[in-house]
C-alpha cells in the first residue's frame, strides 16, 4: 500500500543519488580550474602539465569503488599513475619538438614514446613483482 509521504521520500532519494554525481562533476572541474589558473599564473607550460591529470579519474574510481570494491579502485589508481608518468613524458617531447617537427609529426613521435613507456611500465611492474598491477 503506498502512503502519502512515499513521493517525498522518492524524491529526497533521488535528491541524495543526483548529489554523488554533482559532487564528482564538480571536484574534476575544480582540477581543471586550478590547472588553469596555474597556467594563467604561471604559463602555459605547468598549466599544460597539471592538465595531464585526468580530472575524470577520481569520479572513475568512486564509481568503481561503489560497483567493484576497493581493491578493484586501488588496481585502477596504480594503472592511472604508470599512465600519468608516461603521459609527463608525452607532454615534454610535444613541447620540445613541436617548434621544429610540427604538429603531426611531434604528436605521433609522443604517442609513440607514450605507448612504450607506458606498456614498458606495466611490463616491468609485472616482472618484478611477478604480478599485474595492483595496490600496495
Amino acid at each position: 500500500m503506498v502512503g502519502v509521504g512515499d513521493a517525498g521520500i522518492c524524491r529526497l532519494l533521488a535528491l541524495f543519488a543526483m548529489s554523488k554525481y554533482l559532487v564528482r562533476f564538480a571536484f574534476g572541474a575544480a582540477i581543471s580550474l586550478v590547472a588553469g589558473l596555474l597556467g594563467m599564473v604561471f604559463g602555459p607550460k605547468l598549466g599544460g602539465l597539471f592538465l595531464g591529470f585526468p580530472a575524470i579519474l577520481p569520479a572513475s574510481l568512486t564509481l568503481i569503488e561503489k560497483k567493484a570494491g576497493r581493491q578493484e579502485a586501488a588496481i585502477d589508481t596504480e594503472g592511472a599513475t604508470l599512465g600519468a608518468i608516461a603521459m609527463i613524458l608525452f607532454a615534454l617531447l610535444v613541447s620540445l619538438t613541436v617548434a621544429r617537427w610540427g604538429v603531426v609529426l611531434s604528436l605521433a613521435a609522443s604517442l609513440a614514446v607514450w605507448t612504450m613507456v607506458a606498456v614498458g611500465l606495466y611490463t616491468l611492474v609485472m616482472a618484478v613483482f611477478h604480478r599485474q598491477p595492483e595496490p600496495p
